[in-house]
Formats: structure tokens, sequence, C-alpha cells
């Protein structure tokens, strides 16, 4: 199946893979899983034991990347093409509003107080646009190309992959500005934290690995093989693996720096976006080629079944009953 590559994707097809964000419901004792479907336009939620994926919410056209607000009732998406992001409601399962987003939104973030951030892919900077949405919006310069966006749990940090500068640019969200840039390898796209926020883990489209970066000295301490286009990034709750979805090898490779030999599993064609349950039993890959997710046991670590998703499905969200509780 030919998938179009929009112009804002930069080079080697980048639209898109997700970390595992993690957002809160709205009062429900499981976790939820939810998948964005570029070309389908739309946003399903995954059911644990279906083959298909939930009555999808219909978004505007080439949606890009997903942020759940931590009181987990609104999700954010971005549009770069349309230059814009969606408020969707995910109790009534619609979209209530949209926010303009001058340039080309790409990454987005959400703060507990309401406070979003937004990476301009073509305007290599952030924008921060208030809770109250008085005040236009501020613009902090970062990298080239600037793809994922990720806060730390206390929100101190912003973390920006920069794909055209090679770099990681480290952003001090109480006054909004750059304390530090890392140079990793080539095209930077993926970020996960560790449990203990102490690791960034950072997935090179180009370079086939993943940077490991110490958030309190911003050096990177390590730099792992993954195999071909890392572009999502997933930890596991102990902190003792990481997944790294191989977009061009079609694979998620299962890394650690205990010693194991690193593993590849099989999934569909073209995987991106990665969460991991929040009992840790299970993730799900975003096939981005097959219009499926796959799910994977993390004790075998295999693959155990696909679920079918709108058309070209690229991030996964997964909401954590226990980040809600900790957001009221």
């Amino acid at each position: 199946m030919r998938r179009v590559r929009h112009r804002w994707s930069g080079f080697a097809a980048a639209i898109v893979a997700s970390l595992c964000l993690l957002g809160q419901g709205t009062g429900a004792a499981a976790d939820r899983v939810y998948v964005l479907s570029q070309t389908g336009a739309a946003l399903s939620e995954i059911v644990e034991g279906a083959d298909v994926a939930s009555e999808a919410i219909a978004l505007e056209k080439a949606p890009a990347a997903i942020a759940i607000a931590p009181d987990g009732g609104l999700a954010y998406v971005t549009h770069p093409d349309l230059s814009k992001v969606s408020v969707v409601d995910l109790v009534r399962k619609r979209v209530l509003r949209t926010i303009k987003s001058p340039g080309s939104p790409f990454g987005v973030a959400i703060a507990r107080n309401g406070r979003l951030f937004v990476a301009d892919w073509n305007g290599s900077h952030v924008s921060v646009v208030e809770a109250d949405g008085g005040a236009a919006a501020t613009t902090v310069q970062v990298g080239r190309a600037p793809a994922h966006i990720l806060l730390t749990p206390d929100e101190s940090l912003l973390f920006v992959a920069n794909r055209e500068s090679d770099s990681i640019s480290v952003v001090r969200t109480a006054d909004l500005t750059v304390v530090a840039t890392v140079p990793v390898g080539r095209a930077p796209f993926a970020m996960a934290l560790s449990p203990d926020a102490k690791r960034l883990y950072v997935g090179n489209v180009q370079s086939g690995t993943v940077s490991v970066i110490d958030t309190a000295t911003f050096d990177v301490v390590g730099v792992w093989q993954s195999g071909a286009m890392p572009y999502g990034a997933a930890v596991m709750d102990d902190g003792s693996r990481v997944l790294v979805t191989n977009q061009q090898a079609g694979t998620v490779a299962v890394l650690s720096d205990q010693g194991a030999p690193p593993v590849h599993i099989k999934v569909g064609a073209y995987p991106e976006g990665v969460g991991i349950a929040a009992d840790g039993a299970r993730c799900y890959v975003a096939n981005w080629f097959s219009d499926d997710v796959s799910v994977i046991d993390l004790a075998t670590l295999k693959e155990v079944r696909r679920v079918k998703v709108p058309g070209g499905p690229r991030a996964i969200a997964v909401w954590r009953p226990e980040i809600g509780k900790r957001a009221r």
C-alpha cells in the first residue's frame, strides 16, 4: 500500500513515532491505550482482547502527535499541514475546538496546569501557550526540525529532539531558558525517560542507535545499537528494559544496560509508536504500513495478536490511572 509522505516529514518518511505518553483518565480503573492514525485521520482506543479498535474519533487531516491532559479528559493532537492543534474530548469522543499554531506543529506536551508546549517542525522553536489563553504564545528557540518533546514528571524540564541538528535541547520550564544542548546521533526523533527520570533514551533514526543521557549532568553516558531507523521508544516500569521500534527493520528491539543481549521481535510493517500497559504485561506497537497495532507479551517477548485500526497508525498514547491520582 502506498503511503503519502508529507512535506513536513523531513526525510526518510519521518512523521511521528510516539513515545509512551502518560496521561490520566476520568475515573476508570484500568489503563487506556489510544492509537493515532495519520492516513485515516482518526483517534481510536484499543480494547483488551478485541481484534478491532473501538469506534474512531474523526479528526482533520494528517494528525501527527498526541498528548493526553493530566486530568485525562482531553487529548491534544497536532496537524503540521494545517497549522493547528485539535483539542479532543475523550469522554464525549469528539473534537471540542482547535488552537492555531503557526508553522508546522509537531511534537506536543501538556502540563498539569494546562500549559501547552508545541514544537514547530519548520520553525526551529517550541511555542508555549499559557493555560488561561490570555497571552500570546511564547517561543523558545531550539535546534532545527524539532520533533518530539517530553516533560519530566515534575515538569521542571522539557526535552526537545532536534532532528536536523542532531541534538537534544533542554528547556527549563520555570523561565523557558535552554539550559543545555546535548549532541546525540544522526536525526534524533523518539525519546523516553526512565521511571526515576535519571536517564533519557533517544532514538537516532539515521544512526540506528539509542543515545543514553544522564539527566542530571546532560552527558551522553551510553550509545546502544538498536536496528534500522529507530522511531519509537518506551521504558519498562522497573527500568530494566527499553523498547525501541525499528521502522525499516519491522522489529521492536528490547535493550538493556544489564548485560543482556538485545532481542528483536518481528511486528508489522514500518512500526513507529510504542506504549506499555500499566501492568507491564504487554506493549502496543503502531504499524504504519500494516494499518494495525501489534500486541506483544513482555514475558515471552512474542507478538500475540494484531488489532485492526484506521489507516496509517503512527502514535500510541497510554493513560495510566496512577498518574491521574498524582495530578489531583
